[in-house]
């Protein structure tokens, strides 16, 4: 019998939604209150009153079980969706030329990050439609922080201004890194320039550096050549730092590091002039104490 109801509770909220189904209940309840104005008796306030109840804890277990699959669902088509844009960047390696990426991190005290990322590049292939780049923090964060991770991509006109939103589609891999699929509006000329702004907030992304008190490394990995890469940290107030680079070396690398303070707070910035593709470079860096 239980069963029979739950299949006729979901056809009737597919064919009429969760506010059809509440306008049901309340003219029950509406009709109870008639009968019981009618009748009198408390027994028929009761049985209405406790039928509502038990129909109304239905519902949330039918809508808790829906959004619990929906939720599955949208994590396997996201994958999916990460896993052949991948394939199809495997197939035409060569789609942009990134002129400038440009990085800054705030970092609070307690790990918590924002971050602010702006891209130039070149589009070198007509069938260029998206924009993917992956992330990731320097330990093994749970899957709470994941969820609470929180990003967004625009575009950025030529005087600066923001421009519309692209629509990103985002995936957790296994190993900890966060896909993120940029899908352009339109298709892109060739040799034509895009400017992308990506801020996200990053809960406890910094944990290990501002709250472990150990090293963490700062660093960028690209698929091509890269003409000029920034990564500039903004450390909490009073916060001060001792660094060291990462795959990196004075007479093959053109790179500097800069360190200064902005309005009470230490900014470590690396630059990296021609870094090479499939190499991880960066700077590591360790709280003074």
């Amino acid at each position: 019998m239980l069963r029979s109801f739950a299949q006729w509770l979901e056809k009737f909220l597919q064919d009429e939604g969760a506010v059809g189904f509440i306008k049901g209940l309340l003219g029950l309840v509406a009709f109870g209150a008639v009968l019981s104005t009618l009748f009198g008796p408390v027994a028929i306030r009761t049985a209405f009153v406790i039928g509502a109840i038990v129909l109304v804890l239905l519902l949330l277990v039918y809508l808790t079980a829906r959004v619990t699959k929906l939720e599955s669902e949208s994590r396997e088509y996201r994958a999916l969706l990460s896993k052949y844009s991948y394939m199809l960047m495997e197939l035409q390696p060569s789609q942009f030329d990134i002129k400038v990426w440009d990085q800054v991190a705030v970092i609070a005290a307690n790990g918590d990050t924002q971050e602010f990322i702006t891209v130039n590049a070149v589009i070198r292939n007509a069938e260029a439609r998206f924009f993917r780049l992956r992330f990731g923090p320097g330990w093994n964060q749970p899957k709470s922080i994941q969820k609470e991770v929180n990003a967004k991509v625009r575009s950025l006109l030529v005087d600066g201004s923001m421009g519309p939103s692209f629509l990103v589609t985002s995936h957790w891999s296994a190993d900890g890194k966060l896909d993120m699929v940029s899908h352009f509006h339109s298709p892109a000329e060739v040799d034509s320039e895009i400017r992308l702004k990506m801020e996200w907030t990053w809960p406890k992304k910094c944990v290990p550096l501002m709250v472990n008190k150990k090293p963490d490394p700062f660093t960028f990995y690209f698929r091509q050549p890269v003409e000029r890469a920034t990564y500039t940290i903004v450390l909490p107030p009073g916060v001060d730092v001792h660094w060291d680079v990462i795959a990196l070396n004075r007479i093959r690398d053109d790179f500097e590091i800069i360190r200064k303070t902005n309005a009470g707070r230490v900014e470590i910035m690396l630059a990296i002039n021609n870094l090479p593709a499939n190499r991880r470079a960066g700077m590591l860096l360790e709280l003074q104490r």
